[in-house]
């Protein structure tokens, strides 16, 4: 006999509320190796009774626990249900002594007949199945009691939204209520917290949620929500996707954390930071007047001197005030006496040259800074000269202690004693800024930001001076005129980035094809021209040939996309038929039409009205 047939047989009804129950009692059954038991389970009430009736059982489970196995009623109609057959009924309870019992039909003989003691074996299994699943749920309600206490208790609002349904509340904290609006708001509300979002801050917020929904990456913003009353509060929002043990995302998590007072102290710096640049401006505007102060100190500073020599005491206040006053100008302040050495020195004019005072002191600091400025010491000698020297103020370069050299303004103030100049005071400002700034704002308004090629005001005035040099009969020199084909495609395909990225290694291609007296310009758009200097008509053809040639291999990729660019380029000669620069280019962009005209991705040569008829006659004549 094999094992399947040694088995026994039975069939088993439990009917109980709980779908968790139905299971654990499945299980048990199932177990048992030595025994082959048929299951059918349901829920009380009328299914578990039509169940007993059509099944046939031989045993039914119960739960005593259930609602309707608190009335007798139920029972009773459970009883007579099963009456024509020998089926036990059997019910867990919640005892030490005893793990079930025992209700039986009237076939039975007994209890000992409605349950063997294998029966009991497994029911004790099931009923223990049964406990520890009741404890796990108890733990589980336990937990989630303490981390939703948790949660209320923070000082945040804590927020968990779906990821199928984006922005959806699943769960939001009691804490939302400071903003006027109940729980159950929020969670029915498809939009959710961007809902109440101001509206100065929503762009930021829906494009925060939306990356972060894109690529379930962390989310960190703020914005202010609107209260039920109309006022706004700040709020700094951080979530991350919560993932399971496979790494499959389930939802997002996060807190709103209010940063209101933050906000409100981080206007109060702003105010403060304002004040103190007040306050910064008016004490700069008292150090000009200090500096205007010490100008026009210098036509009496002769009889300062004088008094300085006949009172040390009164000498030594008044060098004091002195020193204090010259380090208080921004100007570089250098004193020097009758043999050139200096006298003095003030910290501006020691900070910018980068020497020490011991360094200058007694020494002739005039060879050591500008070499150029020994003869106007020659001066000194002679009053008249003297005078003349501070009419006016010049420029030079000056010496820094390292060897560098940095451009100055400077000035020199005699100092007369009894009629004849007794020392020299130097006085220079550093002009490097300056001059670095005006560079600056030179290239800027002769440069395309985008490109760094010369615009169009830069490119029309070299046009100009070419124009002026022209001769007659002569062609020496040529402007082409560049129109990208297709460029719309690529603006419109993937956005202005990928077409200003396009000028620019558009800019690079061309640059690497001309020679260094050429003169690239970006007009305007997808508009380039070419000055070609001493250049004939054919040499300019050649050149503009090459540049179709270099485009139409040059291939631009953005992302997965990939363009390839051509050009149409239209070429004129400069001639002294050509008025001004206007109808120059003109001449060179009819040239450009008439390449686009002609298919694009080609070069056509400008030519007069009669030269280009007679041109069109002998093509059709051929």
């Amino acid at each position: 006999m094999n094992t399947a047939s040694a088995k026994a047989h039975s069939c088993s009804l439990v009917i109980d509320h709980d779908p968790a129950s139905r299971m654990a009692n499945k299980h048990s059954l199932a177990a048992f190796r030595d025994h082959d038991a048929a299951f059918c389970e349901g829920e009380p009430s009328h299914h578990g009774l039509k169940l007993a009736e059509d099944r046939q059982p031989e045993q039914v489970r119960g739960n005593w626990q259930s609602p309707d196995m608190l009335d007798a009623g139920y029972i009773a109609n459970q009883v007579e249900t099963v009456k024509q057959a020998n089926v036990s009924i059997l019910m867990p309870i919640e005892s030490e002594d005893a793990a079930f019992v025992t209700v039986q039909s009237n076939n039975c003989a007994s209890n000992a007949d409605a349950a063997s003691p294998t029966e009991v074996s497994r029911e004790l299994q099931g009923q223990h199945l049964l406990a520890e699943k009741t404890e796990t749920l108890a733990q589980l309600r336990e937990a989630e009691a303490k981390y939703r206490a948790l949660v209320e208790q923070m000082p945040v609002i804590t927020y968990v939204t779906s990821l199928e349904t984006p922005v959806k509340l699943l769960y939001v904290s009691p804490q939302i209520a400071q903003l006027g609006l109940p729980e159950q708001d929020w969670l029915d509300d498809p939009q959710g917290i961007l809902k109440r979002v101001h509206p100065d801050d929503l762009a930021v917020a829906v494009e925060a949620y939306a990356y972060t929904y894109k690529h379930h990456a962390p989310l960190r913003c703020e914005y202010r929500l609107r209260k039920q009353d109309g006022s706004h509060r700040w709020f700094l929002d951080e979530a991350n996707v919560v993932r399971n043990e496979a790494g499959e995302s389930l939802f997002l998590q996060g807190v709103l954390i209010d940063i209101t007072k933050d906000k409100e102290t981080e206007q109060e710096l702003s105010y403060y930071r304002q004040r103190l640049e007040e306050l910064v401006f008016r004490r700069t505007e008292q150090l000009e007047k200090q500096c205007a102060i010490l100008k026009s100190a210098n036509a009496s500073l002769d009889t300062t001197l004088v008094k300085l020599k006949h009172a040390n005491t009164e000498a030594r206040n008044s060098e004091r005030r002195f020193r204090l006053l010259l380090d208080s100008a921004g100007e570089g302040i250098v004193g020097l006496d009758v043999d050139g050495r200096c006298s003095f020195v003030n910290r501006a004019a020691l900070q910018v040259l980068g020497y020490a005072e011991i360094d200058v002191l007694g020494q002739d600091i005039v060879a050591m800074i500008a070499g150029d400025l020994i003869l106007a010491l020659e001066a000194l000698k002679l009053p008249d000269m003297a005078r003349d020297i501070i009419a006016q103020r010049s420029t030079a370069n000056f010496k820094r202690k390292d060897g560098r050299s940095f451009p100055v303004e400077y000035s020199f103030y005699p100092v007369a004693l009894d009629g004849f100049v007794d020392s020299l005071v130097l006085v220079f400002w550093d002009m490097s800024a300056s001059q670095t700034k005006r560079q600056s704002l030179a290239y800027q308004a002769s440069h395309d930001p985008l490109t760094g090629l010369v615009n169009r005001t830069a490119f029309e005035q070299r046009v100009a001076r070419v124009l002026a040099s022209a001769r007659p009969g002569y062609f020496h020199h040529a402007l082409c005129y560049l129109d990208l084909d297709h460029f719309k495609q690529v603006n419109d395909t993937c956005g202005q980035a990928a077409g200003d990225e396009l000028l620019r290694r558009i800019s690079t291609v061309l640059s690497s094809k001309l020679r260094q007296r050429d003169t690239l310009a970006r007009l305007g758009g997808d508009e380039f021209a070419l000055l070609l200097e001493h250049t004939t008509l054919d040499q300019a053809r050649n050149i503009a040939h090459e540049l179709c040639n270099s485009l139409r291999n040059f291939k631009f990729n953005w992302g997965d996309a990939e363009f390839t660019v051509s050009a149409s380029i239209g070429v004129a000669a400069v001639t002294c038929t050509v008025r001004d620069v206007g109808e120059f280019l003109s001449n060179a962009d009819s040239a450009c039409y008439r390449a686009k005209e002609k298919g694009r991705n080609q070069v056509h040569v400008f030519l007069p009205d009669n030269v280009e008829r007679l041109d069109q006659f002998l093509q059709w004549k051929a």
